[in-house]
């Protein structure tokens, strides 16, 4: 997706603003332009973390399809259907004004919205062992890299037993890599998955264990790890790390503006309303239940609906 043209963006004053690109806020955007809600879509990137998904598995009128390519046809909804002023920036920070929310961006840029939607999604984690911020881009990657090539034939290690972390393994042993999947407890991938990872002789699982660091000056060159049952120290040599822990919420942003649970999630009600009246969130930066893909689709629909209603209320007692 393309910024607007700068005519386009001109515009500083809307009825409703967007924060986030992934299924959720993409989703979301479709349906608030169906609703002829005048609206504003900022996200610093398109697909959120749906578009590292190598495999997503009976999303309706799907059997099977990748993540970056049902992102496209989002997008390809979006702007060629559905379309709604939208810039690729970064939401900085959300304020209260007398009549609704002043959002600003990574590039100073000010936007005004009488309604918020909050659909930014969630990053990943962050091991916080030596070396891992050392060998960024030198063999240490979040998430299945593009070019699996670059490891073709050789010894990785995959961080984390959910089924990002088992998806990756599944994806590396089809590229004859030889994959030692760490867990620091048991897996909780769905079981099919991982019955299907375990038909492999090029893998070993260590369950229970954790990253105590990763090796490598220049590249990455093995791990230690350490059982978390007898305190066993191991070293495994591999050339690539990675590292699927989970995610945290991304809502630097609005933390201040909207209440949230211990997981630092947006507790939503179920129309999609928060803590504070004209803002609605959806998708996995929520407290809704299931991190999935369908279910985040959903939701930026039913927030675009309830965003729809909270409007013509305000415009009734005006």
């Amino acid at each position: 997706m393309l910024n607007s043209p700068k005519e386009v963006l001109q515009k500083r004053t809307f009825d409703l603003i967007i924060v986030g690109a992934g299924p959720a806020g993409l989703t979301a955007g479709v349906y608030a332009s169906t609703l002829k809600i005048d609206t504003f879509l900022v996200a610093k990137d398109i697909g959120g973390q749906a578009i590292d998904t190598t495999e997503i598995k009976n999303y309706m009128g799907f059997d099977f399809i990748s993540g970056k390519d049902l992102i496209r046809k989002f997008e390809e909804q979006l702007v060629k259907q559905h379309f709604i002023r939208h810039k690729i920036d970064e939401v900085i920070q959300i304020v209260r004004t007398g009549n609704g929310f002043e959002v600003i961006t990574e590039n100073h840029s000010k936007f005004f919205a009488t309604a918020v939607i909050i659909a930014s999604g969630m990053k990943r984690k962050n091991l916080g062992v030596p070396g891992e911020e050392r060998l960024q881009r030198k063999g240490i990657s979040y998430g299945l890299v593009h070019d699996l090539a670059l490891y073709k034939g050789l010894e990785v290690a995959v961080v984390g037993g959910g089924n990002s972390g088992v998806q990756t393994t599944d994806e590396l042993l089809k590229d004859d890599c030889k994959v030692t999947l760490i867990s620091e407890g048991k897996l909780t991938a769905d079981q099919s998955l991982i019955d299907e990872i375990k038909k492999s002789s090029a893998l070993k699982i260590l369950e229970d264990f954790e990253v105590l660091e990763i090796q490598g000056e220049d590249k990455v060159e093995g791990v230690v790890v350490r059982s978390r049952y007898n305190s066993m120290v191991k070293q495994i040599s591999c050339r690539g790390v990675f590292i699927e822990i989970g995610f945290l919420p991304n809502n630097e942003f609005c933390r201040d503006l909207v209440e949230l649970n211990e997981k630092g999630e947006i507790i939503i009600n179920r129309d999609c309303s928060t803590s504070t009246e004209g803002i609605f969130a959806c998708g996995d930066v929520t407290n809704a239940f299931g991190k999935r893909i369908i279910i985040a689709s959903g939701e930026g629909a039913k927030a675009a609906l309830s965003a729809k209603k909270y409007l013509s209320s305000k415009k009734e007692h005006k």
